[in-house]
This record gives C-alpha cells, structure tokens and sequence, in this order.
C-alpha cells in the first residue's frame, strides 16, 4: 500500500510539472508580436526617440556615440544634434533617462553641438588665415604683382569673417515626417543639422547646415537586439564602410517591419515617363 501511494504521488508530481511546462511553452507562444515601422509609430500623440548611429561597425554597443536624437510625434519630426568627440553621448548615458527627460536634456545638448561645432569650423578657418598672412607676407617681400597682392588681402578678409561672425543658434523646428517606399527598403525624409561653412547668400557662414538623409535607402531591418538591458530595433544602411543606422526602444516581441503607403506622408518613388 505504501508503495502505490508513493507511485502515485511521484506519478501527480510529474504530471503537474508537464501541465505548468505545457502551460508555459503555450504562453510563450501566445505572446503577441507588435510590429513597428518608423512613420507609423510618428502618428501618436505621444513622442517617440530614434536614434541616429553613424559609424564604422554595423552593430550597435552601449558604449557607441548617438549623433542624433529624432522625437517623432503627430506625423512630424525634430532632430536633435548631439555632440561628438570628446563630449560624445553614448546610448548607455540615455537608456537610464525617460522619454521626457531625453527629450528636455537633449534641447540643451543639440545648443551645445552647435557651439562646438562653430568652434571646430572657427579653428580651420583659424588655420587658413594663418597660411593666408604667411602668403601675404611673402608676396609683399617678394615685391610681387599688386593685383595678387590685393587678391589675397581680399581673400583674407572673407575668411576673417568666416571666423568672427558665424550664425546665431536657432532651436530646432518640427518638420512633416515623410519616407519613400523602395523595392527593399525604404528612405526616410529626416534631416541631420551639422555646423559647417556653407555659402549663403553672398557670403560664405558658419552655420547649421541641413543634411538630408532621404538618399540613404536604409535596406535592412535590425530586429530586436538587448543592449544594456534594453531592446532595440531599426534599420540600418551601408555606403562603403560607413554605416548608418536608426534604432528605438523596443520590446522583446516587437516585429520591425517598413511603413506601407496607406500610412501618412509615405509615398512611392516618382519614376519618370
């Protein structure tokens, strides 16, 4: 009798673990999969980050520099200019912030890429103005042709306003997020703000200068991956040996997947007649 109570009992314990193992195995598989394409997920009242990589490996670390932030909210985007160098922001030093606080922190971050970068656009200049003299110089001893002479000093000049009078900073604005569908992949209307010395008008300016990303198709999906405790998901595109890759915070079961041309502002590419 003590035998077959204690079969029954070993035979209750294993039936119970195949039923919680069975249990389990289902609610895994039950766990819905969310998709997630980059315009679609603009559409909410509330905002969502992407994060803009460009770098010289294809897979995304902790440790790797965001250049940019892309708050997505009510079919528009802003950009956010993070700084790079020495100050670089790491995906690490944001996945520890809320959404808002990314979004106040970075408003003050994008004012102080730009800062940076004038000072980075200012040093070249400083340079050229310094090679600039040392020609002047040499011409004025040279007994050179006058013409060559007032050239250069003219040129001097430009340059030296260059360098002491670049653009003020202006906050970043929203702008309607858009993207083109491709027969693999897509290409997305966001813009990139970098300080560069560009020509406007009739003058050459220090300034932020708009960097359309819309040529890059970005052909490949970056499914779930964990980074510092966090998933993330994007595409990404590849020129040469650079690549650029655009990830947000995701769940485990999320499926990333390209906008569909019902979706607002995703259109299909023009093809001439």
């Amino acid at each position: 009798m003590f035998r077959f109570k204690h079969l029954l009992l070993s035979f209750l314990i294993v039936f119970a673990g195949c039923w919680l193992t069975a249990c389990g195995n289902q609610k895994r598989q039950t766990q819905p999969i969310n998709k997630l394409a980059l315009v679609k997920s603009g559409q909410t009242d509330q905002p969502r980050i992407w994060y803009h990589f460009s770098q010289s490996h294809s897979h995304v670390t902790a440790k790797d520099s965001v250049n940019a932030l892309f708050v997505l909210k009510k079919g528009k985007v802003t950009t956010y200019m993070l700084p790079t160098g020495k100050d670089k922001v790491t995906l690490n030093r944001l996945s520890h912030m809320s959404t808002s606080a990314q979004i106040n922190w970075a408003k003050n971050q994008d004012k102080q890429a730009f800062r940076a970068g004038v000072a980075t656009q200012q040093d070249k200049v400083a340079s050229s103005i310094a090679g600039i003299k040392s020609d002047l110089k040499r011409l004025q001893k040279s007994n050179s042709d006058p013409s060559q002479v007032k050239a250069l000093q003219q040129y001097l000049k430009i340059n030296e306003a260059i360098h002491d009078n670049p653009s003020k900073y202006a906050a970043p604005v929203a702008y309607p997020l858009t993207a083109v569908q491709q027969s693999h992949g897509e290409q997305f209307g966001l813009k990139l703000y970098p300080v560069k010395t560009v020509q406007y008008g009739d003058a050459n300016v220090i300034m932020a200068s708009e960097l359309s990303l819309s040529n890059y198709t970005f052909d490949k999906r970056i499914q779930p991956q964990k980074i510092d405790g966090h998933y993330y998901g994007g595409y990404s595109s590849a020129i040469n040996d650079n690549h650029y890759l655009i990830l947000t915070q995701v769940t485990k079961q999320t499926r990333i997947v390209y906008d569909k041309q019902k979706t607002t502002g995703v259109s299909k590419p023009v093809t001439a007649e």
